[in-house]
């Protein structure tokens, strides 16, 4: 996948927080920040840590927390396939660097691996190879991972599958009818704008107890666009379609890369078998769970 088609990319350049955990949420922030802390205490990594998928850098910003707290000294470098947009410049983070062929200068390996929803996203079995030749011996890989019993694959999931006939919704309806209204200026609208406005209701109230129809904002934002319309302000009701519509299309593109992570991955005894095949040793994969949360995927560690 070259970086421009690389669907994460929109979403980082946007400056996102971190991928699958809203940054208001403060419950899902503490757990997951707490889980990298008890994953960093029970391993006393080794140096430099390689932060895979790393996004905008939440663990490698977790990392530096947990250091200054502990008064440690980590060397942390994060990487990602997608073109990134860290808002913290003291950290380490490179985008547009897929970690299927990352090294480091001078023939220098890694000490520790980790990874937060990253690992799955790029080639497995050329990957892991990959990062199993360049890790120093005794070295350990810690990855959380996507399943299929995870809470967050189970949400987006459905999700994606709502998102065609959202997509169809809005080209099929929503612009025929708010072109309409900007036409008609107050005037009766033409039968085809009506049987549009017809579809759209019967859309909505289909969906309107759907609390995955409500996240995707599909409500508010055809009232805004139609609003708009209806005054004549056919620039504002141009940029609200167009951005939700593309807004919509970049996320189910994200969330296509998902649902190839998770089938990728597999199920626990898949998982390790791939990591063992690519030389890693005392491979564990196990459940990670959440009080008030649920499953929230799977974590991978092994040694060198």
């Amino acid at each position: 996948m070259s970086n421009k088609q690389n669907p994460w990319s929109v979403f980082w350049q946007k400056g996102a927080f971190a991928s699958f955990l809203d940054k208001s949420s403060t419950l899902q922030n503490y757990q997951m920040r707490k889980f990298w802390f008890e994953r960093m205490d029970e391993l006393e990594p080794k140096q430099p840590i390689l932060d895979i998928g790393t996004g905008n850098g939440i663990v490698p910003q977790w990392l530096a927390e947990y250091a200054a707290e502990k008064g440690k000294d980590f060397t942390v470098i994060g990487i990602d396939a997608a073109q990134i947009n860290p808002t913290n410049s003291e950290l380490t983070l490179h985008g547009e660097t897929p970690y299927e062929t990352f090294t480091l200068s001078g023939n220098k390996k890694f000490g520790t691996l980790v990874s937060n929803f990253g690992l799955e996203y790029g080639d497995l079995e050329q990957g892991l190879a990959h990062l199993h030749k360049n890790l120093k011996r005794g070295g350990a890989l810690v990855a959380l991972m996507h399943s299929e019993d995870s809470v967050i694959v189970q949400s987006s999931r459905k999700v994606y599958e709502l998102l065609p006939s959202t997509i169809k919704q809005m080209n099929k309806a929503v612009e025929p009818l708010y072109k309409a209204l900007l036409s008609a200026n107050g005037q009766a609208l033409p039968k085809s704008a009506q049987q549009a406005q017809q579809k759209l209701n019967q859309f909505a109230n289909k969906h309107r107890n759907d609390p995955t129809f409500q996240r995707t904002n599909f409500v508010p934002a055809v009232k805004h666009i139609l609003s708009a319309a209806e005054q004549g302000k056919q620039q504002e009701a141009e940029k609200v379609f167009t951005d939700y519509l593309g807004n919509l299309t970049d996320h189910r593109a994200r969330l296509s890369t998902l649902v190839k992570a998770v089938e990728q991955v597999g199920d626990q005894q898949q998982l390790q078998q791939q990591v063992e095949a690519a030389g890693f040793k005392k491979v564990s994969v196990q459940q990670v769970q959440f009080p008030e949360t649920g499953v929230v995927g799977l974590c991978l560690q092994a040694v060198k």
